[in-house]
């Protein structure tokens, strides 16, 4: 038993099938191409939901514009400053997220790998933003009943912490 012959059962053809448009079997020059393609739709669409993911973040960071516009307490222009700063922070670490798709198996490497290695800021920035995002929720309770800004001012002191599922 030198070789071995691997048989296909017989099947009647269905006269409403559309057994044409499926491949069958497929060679490794047209597995690659395959992948190819679903690999460069993936990434078509997983920039398609970053853009959208990121303008979520920079939409909520004007919303503070009026506060910083508008005479008043120096507090709540810092409050503002810091919520926007955390809000800009997550949109930042959104549009640098590192790739985590696994190399393919030909070896090629994806765009992101040949980038530069990440510095502290790369590093540090969640650590960073989780702390702007608590001090801003620590400070939503001071402007609930204040004088000067608007009263629902306190609910956007939490909108930074209320975006922690997109970082």
């Amino acid at each position: 038993m030198a070789t071995t012959r691997l048989r296909r059962t017989f099947r009647y053809p269905a006269d409403n099938s559309e057994d044409d448009d499926i491949p069958t079997d497929l060679d490794e020059e047209e597995q690659e191409k395959l992948i190819a393609k679903l690999r460069a739709e993936d990434d078509e669409r997983n920039g398609e939901y970053k853009h959208v993911f990121l303008a979520v973040p920079c939409v909520s960071a004007m919303t503070y514009i009026p506060t910083l516009i508008m005479p008043g307490l120096g507090q709540a222009k810092l409050v503002s400053l810091l919520c926007m700063t955390s809000l800009i922070a997550t949109a930042y670490i959104l549009a640098l997220a590192p790739n985590t798709r696994p190399e393919s198996p030909n070896g090629a490497k994806s765009k992101r790998s040949l980038e530069v290695k990440p510095g502290p800021v790369h590093q540090y920035i969640s650590y960073l933003n989780c702390a702007l995002s608590l001090l801003c929720a620590l400070n939503a309770n001071n402007f609930r009943d204040k004088q000067g800004v608007h009263d629902g001012f306190w609910l956007l002191c939490l909108l930074p912490v209320g975006r922690w599922p997109l970082s």
